[in-house]
């Protein structure tokens, strides 16, 4: 060891690691920034899911009362503490005055995940873009968790349908039911 003590070396690491974020060191978010301003962590994300909503009467260009019922899934989830993998959720409710036009549009839904552990999630999300990419229309929302697991964490929720099923809303018969896949990222502070 050239030298040095099994003893010397110790020291010598101990004193390397204090200077590399040890606890003398300065912490990792000044305390002038409020803890508003710190960076979110991801504490659970569910990279693969589907997503399938059904219309009655089905959606036209023309604004009606719809009974709108959705079913989703996600799965392959990982969570920062472990435990949550997959969640599912489904509602029931009617839109008045809705149409393919406002399908697109911006509107808050509230909705409750049922997570593999059993624990639940009440959420409120706010579409917040739609925008056509090639063939395909992807609609992301934004919200908040209510209660339950993750309260007051913040969500973000990808879908993506294909563009082509909107022309339905131009035929006789109208949109009766779009699906396609589904991401979900909640993110939060510690």
């Amino acid at each position: 060891m050239s030298g040095f003590s099994s003893k010397s070396w110790v020291v010598l690491v101990a004193v390397g690691l204090a200077g590399c974020g040890g606890p003398e060191s300065a912490p990792a978010v000044p305390p002038e920034v409020g803890q508003s301003e710190q960076r979110l962590l991801t504490l659970v994300s569910c990279p693969i899911g589907t997503s399938q909503t059904q219309y009655s009467p089905p959606l036209k260009r023309t604004p009606q009362d719809v009974t709108i019922s959705t079913a989703n899934q996600w799965s392959n989830c990982i969570s920062l503490f472990g435990g949550v993998t997959s969640g599912v959720s489904s509602s029931l409710f009617v839109r008045q005055d809705y149409s393919c036009d406002t399908l697109v549009g911006i509107l808050p839904v509230t909705s409750q995940v049922t997570w593999n552990t059993g624990e639940t999630s009440t959420f409120r999300q706010t579409q917040v873009s739609t925008n056509v990419q090639g063939a395909t229309l992807v609609i992301l929302q934004i919200g908040t968790v209510l209660s339950g697991k993750f309260e007051g964490a913040t969500l973000v929720r990808t879908t993506t349908l294909l563009a082509s099923d909107l022309a339905a809303c131009d035929s006789d018969t109208g949109l009766a039911s779009i699906s396609g896949p589904v991401t979900l990222t909640i993110l939060g502070l510690l």
